[in-house]
């Protein structure tokens, strides 16, 4: 599956074979190849070689597909939980804090201008 410039995914097929064999001597002659199979495995340079007639893959003619809403609404959730698992656990949530008990002394007053003393009276 692949992402076009809109960001859409989409399935691509490779199709017939254009390519031309008798191109050398001024004519038109097409092998028949009728699909692109591919004749190694993926991430091989093999891959890229039509297993039918020998050509590489651009010979052959390319054929996207929008993928229907269902299908792209899988493959975006199948692409997040896949991200998701590798990304492995999230971290463990932060301890609890201690409550922070504020002593009369270091509290001030709510009325304006008024502050409690050392021994605790107010001024």
């Amino acid at each position: 599956m692949a992402t076009n410039n809109n960001g859409a995914a989409e399935t691509v097929r490779y199709k017939e074979c254009r390519r031309n064999h008798a191109a050398h001597l001024g004519r038109q002659a097409i092998d028949g190849c009728s699909e692109f199979s591919k004749s190694g495995n993926d991430g091989t340079p093999e891959a890229l070689l039509c297993a039918a007639c020998g050509c590489h893959r651009n010979f052959h003619r390319k054929e996207e597909q929008p993928l229907s809403r269902r299908q792209e609404l899988r493959h975006y959730l199948f692409r997040y939980l896949s991200e998701a698992a590798a990304a492995g656990p999230p971290p463990p949530p932060p301890p609890p804090r201690a409550l922070d008990h504020a002593r009369p002394n270091d509290v001030r007053s709510e009325r304006l201008g008024e502050e409690k003393t050392e021994d605790g009276t107010q001024t």
